[in-house]
Formats: C-alpha cells, structure tokens, sequence
C-alpha cells in the first residue's frame, strides 16, 4: 500500500517504508500515522520479505507530529485514539519478524526519534539531530520513548535526554549507544543497503527468534529465559538451513586438514 503521506515498495527481498512529506520534514500527519500500522502489517505478512527500511523523504527522517494536531480542538477520546494508533505502530514494528533498520538525515525529533529508536538497527548520519523536544513543548515522550531509551543507555543518561530535551548528533547518538552507528552523510544509503544485505542473507527463522528471545528478555526470569531457549533452540537446530551451513563448516573444515 502506499497512499499521499506514506509510500511503501519492494524490491527483490528489501521492503521500503518512507514518511513521504518532505515539504514538512515529514511531520506525522493523521494519514501517515494510520497508514503506518497497516504498511508494516503488511511488510510484516510478506515472507518474501527479509529486511524493513524505515527512511523519511527528502532530508529529514521525521520531524515529529505535525503542529495543526496540536493546535486543533481535539478531545481527550479522540487523543486517546490517535496515541492507541502510535501505540499499534510501536507494537507491529517490534513484533514482526523482520529485522527493521532506521536511516536517520536531517532531523529525527519527538515521535520521530521514538520511531527510529523502534527498530533493530537504527544508522544515522554524524549530522543528523536527534531530539526528545517533548519537555520542551510540555508534554512527555511517546511512540515507546518511556521504553526504549533507558533500555539502550540507561537510566541516567535517559533522564538527561527526556528531561533537559537537549539536541544531539548522529554521531554522538552512536557514541552513547543510543543508535547502531553513525557515518558521513554521503555514505548513509551505503552504509544501510548494506547492513540490509547482510541481514537478508541471514537464516529467517534464527532472525525471528533471537529478535524475539531479545525483545521479551527483560519481561523474563532467566529461568524462563533458558525454558524458551531450550524450547526455541530444539526448533532451530532442525531446520534445513542449519543443517546445510553445519554441513558446509564441516565440508571445509575437511579440506583444510587433508
């Protein structure tokens, strides 16, 4: 699917989604915000489908919600409708088996810097500016900012970006571990075409379930940790692609040695 806010493509085993409002800074519009529940749903369905790239048109990733939301008489029941849908975005981005990589140029603010902090591989260009603004504007963090920052640098560090709102680069973003890495600007579609390369060129089912097994991780004791290892392990030593690269290891471990 693809509509005017949002447009969604594959190519071979890659699936692109791109906010597509660059004239905005591709500020989330309600459109794009519905749109990109069903877009990953449907990513999400296609087994032909190795890899997402989450990307912004232009150059910006996202600049946040647009302000004409912000500044419309909205009710409280129809805010709690539009956060369940960003809700739904946050969920099927996690819960997909494809891994997910976030390109971030330009500005990746508010819901914008949440979204790209919902992947699984997040690269950025050293200039790209991230910022949790929503202090600034008196509100607090959404599209799971609550969740994801202290997971990926603490809880000191996630005080200090959701309190003060400060602004951050790319490359400074990769130095806390806040993202996967930074590079030059130019070798940004590089750099994630790629990460994505490699990842599709990884077994299917081992992605799904260490992205699985690492997702519901911290949800668990490490009892229950190693019963779903255990369980999850005896399925993956079974499949064919195990199989074949532990015959392949084995097959060149002979050459060498005669």
């Amino acid at each position: 699917m693809s509509t005017k806010h949002l447009s969604v493509e594959k190519k071979d085993n890659l699936g692109l989604i791109t906010l597509n409002r660059p004239e905005v800074m591709n500020a989330m519009s309600k459109q794009m915000i519905f749109g990109l529940h069903e877009a990953i749903r449907e990513i999400g369905s296609d087994e032909g489908v190795r890899v997402l790239i989450l990307k912004g048109a232009g150059d910006h990733f996202c600049s946040g919600a647009d302000l004409s939301l912000f500044a419309a008489k909205t009710r409280s029941y129809e805010w709690i409708t539009a956060m369940k849908a960003v809700g739904h975005i946050i969920k099927s981005l996690r819960s997909i088996p494809q891994p997910i990589i976030s390109a971030i140029k330009g500005v990746a603010v508010g819901g914008g810097v949440n979204l790209a902090l919902a992947a699984d591989f997040v690269v950025a260009a050293e200039d790209a500016r991230l910022c949790e603004i929503f202090i600034n504007i008196g509100a607090i963090m959404d599209y799971g900012g609550n969740y994801f920052l202290p997971r990926l640098v603490g809880l000191a560090k996630a005080r200090e970006l959701a309190m003060l709102g400060d602004e951050i680069d790319g490359k400074t973003a990769a130095a806390i571990g806040l993202i996967y890495r930074s590079v030059p600007k130019d070798d940004l579609d590089r750099e994630v075409e790629a990460l994505a390369d490699k990842l599709a060129r990884k077994p299917p089912l081992a992605i799904r379930l260490i992205k699985e097994g690492l997702e519901k991780s911290f949800d668990r004791s490490l009892e229950e940790v190693l019963d779903w290892e255990a369980a999850h392990q005896s399925i993956a030593l079974q499949t064919p692609e195990h199989k074949e690269i532990v015959k392949m290891f084995l097959e060149a471990k002979k050459k060498k040695e005669s």
